[in-house]
């Protein structure tokens, strides 16, 4: 099975809105932010990196705007390996630019979407 993408095929809208519209579907509400045309779209923010997946290309440190990555070599199945790591979530902007560099399909790292309590609607 081949994971990495065709890099002409930039299909990480559609991944990152299927999953977040099978969350939407749930009745929860989402924070949402709006584009330069008005288009609406809701952030998915990182919250870690799969290890497993990650081949340690640094894509994702280089272009995150939020300095959320760095890359680190770790101990996996006893060899070392160089993996993309989640240091600074709370930086977060949510605009997916990991997942569109990110040459596996899906992207190595999962984000969610920020669900918006009673409180703050």
């Amino acid at each position: 099975m081949n994971i990495l993408k065709n890099r002409k095929d930039d299909n990480v809208k559609k991944i990152c809105c299927d999953v977040i519209g099978k969350e939407l579907k749930s009745g929860k509400k989402f924070l949402a932010n709006r584009t330069a045309s008005g288009e609406e779209w809701i952030p998915a923010f990182v919250q870690k990196v799969d290890v497993d997946k990650c081949i340690g290309c640094g894509s994702c440190v280089k272009v995150c705007l939020g300095n959320c990555y760095e890359l680190k070599e770790i101990i996996v199945d006893g060899k070392r390996k160089k993996v993309a790591v989640v240091v600074r979530p709370e930086n977060c902007l949510g605009d997916c630019h990991c997942h569109k560099a990110c040459p596996i399909i899906g992207g190595a790292m999962s984000c969610k979407p920020k669900e918006i309590s009673e409180t703050e609607r």
